[in-house]
Order: C-alpha cells, then sequence, then structure tokens
C-alpha cells in the first residue's frame, strides 16, 4: 500500500512551544501536525511559520469542547452563539494555519447525559455547527466532526452518527473524523468495517490511539487490518497520532507531567512500526 501522511496533535505534548513540537515532530517522522484550537492564545499564522521551517503542515485545528460556551447543542441560546462564534474564531485559525478543516465535537466532552433531550440537542448541534458551516464554505475550509465514544458524550459516537449529522446540517462541507480509540468502544462491526462503510468521501481525518489509549503498538489493536481497510477506500488523508500516555489526566498533560523525550521516543517507534506494517500490505 501506499505511505500515509502522519500527523501528531501538538496538545499531547503539553506546555512545550510550537518550535520545540515541530522539532520533534521532524524526529517522530510526521508529516506535520494538529494544532490546538485555541485562537485566543495560538498566533496560528506564527504556527504556519515555524511548521514552513520544518518542512512540515497543518493537517487541522483541533477545537477544544470541553467548556460550556463552546457547546453546540448547549439549551441556552447565548452558550450555543458563543459557541458558534468559537467555531468561526477556529475557521479564521485554520485559514491562518494554511489548513482546510476544522475538528467540532457536537456535544459536551465528558457530559453522557442531554441538556433537554437527544432530539432536541440533536437540532440544536446541527443549527450551531450549520452556522459555523455557512462561515467556513466561504473561507474554503471543512467542518469534520468527531465521533466520540458513549462514556464522554451524548450525541455523535459512531461514524454513521457524525455521517447523518452532516447530512442533517444540509452542508456539503461538513464530514466526520474518527478516533481508533473511541472507536474500538462504539463501532459494533469493527473498526474496519465502519472505515469501509464510511468511505473517502466521508472519513477526512483518522486519530490514532491504541485500545490502551497508547500510541499504536501498545496494545491489543489489529493495525495491518486497520491500514488495510483505509487503503481499501484509497484513504489519502493524514493519520493522527492522539494518545494519551500512562493513563495520564488531561490536566496531567497539559501541565507538563509527561516526560517530553520519553513521547518523542514512543512516537517514533509507534510511527516507525505502523510504516512497516504499510510496506507490507
Amino acid at each position: 500500500m501506499k505511505r500515509m501522511k502522519f500527523s501528531i496533535n501538538s496538545w499531547i505534548f503539553g506546555n512545550l512551544s510550537i518550535e520545540e513540537i515541530a522539532r520533534r515532530a521532524k524526529e517522530i517522522g510526521v508529516d506535520g501536525i494538529d494544532v490546538s484550537g485555541e485562537p485566543d492564545t495560538i498566533d496560528a499564522k506564527a504556527v504556519k511559520a515555524t511548521l514552513d521551517k520544518y518542512g512540515l503542515k497543518v493537517f487541522d485545528i483541533n477545537g477544544n469542547f470541553t467548556e460550556e460556551n463552546r457547546i453546540m447543542c448547549h439549551k441556552d441560546p447565548q452558550m450555543r452563539a458563543s459557541a458558534v462564534e468559537y467555531g468561526k474564531k477556529c475557521v479564521d485559525m485554520a485559514v491562518d494555519a494554511g489548513t482546510d478543516k476544522v475538528l467540532i465535537v457536537p456535544s459536551q466532552v465528558n457530559k453522557q447525559d442531554y441538556y433537554i433531550s437527544r432530539e432536541q440537542d440533536w437540532k440544536h448541534s446541527v443549527d450551531s455547527i450549520r452556522q459555523v458551516a455557512e462561515y467556513a464554505k466561504t473561507k474554503g475550509v471543512t467542518i469534520i466532526l468527531e465521533c466520540v465514544n458513549k462514556y464522554e458524550v451524548s450525541l455523535v459516537r459512531t461514524l454513521q452518527d457524525g455521517i447523518d449529522m452532516a447530512k442533517d446540517t444540509g452542508m456539503d462541507n461538513v464530514r466526520v473524523i474518527g478516533d481508533t480509540f473511541h472507536m474500538q468502544l462504539a463501532e459494533e462491526q469493527g473498526i474496519p468495517s465502519a472505515i469501509r462503510h464510511a468511505g473517502k468521501d466521508w472519513l477526512l481525518h483518522l486519530h490514532l490511539g491504541d485500545n490502551t489509549r497508547e500510541v499504536p503498538g501498545r496494545g491489543v489493536m489489529n493495525w495491518r487490518d486497520i491500514l488495510a481497510a483505509l487503503d481499501d477506500i484509497d484513504y489519502d488523508e493524514a493519520l493522527s497520532f492522539e494518545p494519551l500516555p500512562h493513563q495520564l489526566t488531561l490536566d496531567e498533560i497539559f501541565a507538563g507531567v509527561l516526560d517530553p523525550d520519553e513521547l518523542t521516543a514512543e512516537l517514533k517507534a509507534s510511527c516507525d512500526y505502523l510504516k512497516l506494517i504499510m510496506q507490507a500490505i
């Protein structure tokens, strides 16, 4: 099979500078990074300039949907309006960073219950995402909806959920992103089947994490079958490493608890491992 593009999520390196993350990305052997969606604190133009120096690119803006004023399905109209504005800022950030994708989680991360009901929350999310997508379309940006497992979100848990919501927006620039860690908990027919069912027209990005949420190869997932499924659909987007190593919490990651040298070594070994599998398919 052809060698696919690799990326890493910038947030897994905690508080390291973008210059240091870029240097490590080059060492790991990936082609670029996914940048955290923090438009008020991250200078996307400066990020692009730094990555250009290393021959790397930004693959997407990775929105953060834990704060209430960023939740697309919130019951409070003012909160939803704030979420839409946040989404639009992430679109502007994407343009400045030189990428054409913005990741949105349609409901609040780490909230399994509904604000009102599944039907009403779904409608609110669709309406909010449609507004962001309308703005994004004027900028040449696609919204990718992340499917997160049922233990962490209330609405979009499978690739099919994401496709259904994307269709409900009525916008042709809304697609989906998978995450292998979440998919192993949500896709009843298995990850390869879900990938083939979605196809390359819907699946525009994929986060990588083993069943342990470590880097690929530090668990029991069948990466050969997953990569073969991607090859079957002629997937030509990025594969982005997004582990939560050693069962650390997000707060611990952001605080820089993890040794960056250890993480870099693990990511490099995993990237090399996946490249070897690709060569054998």
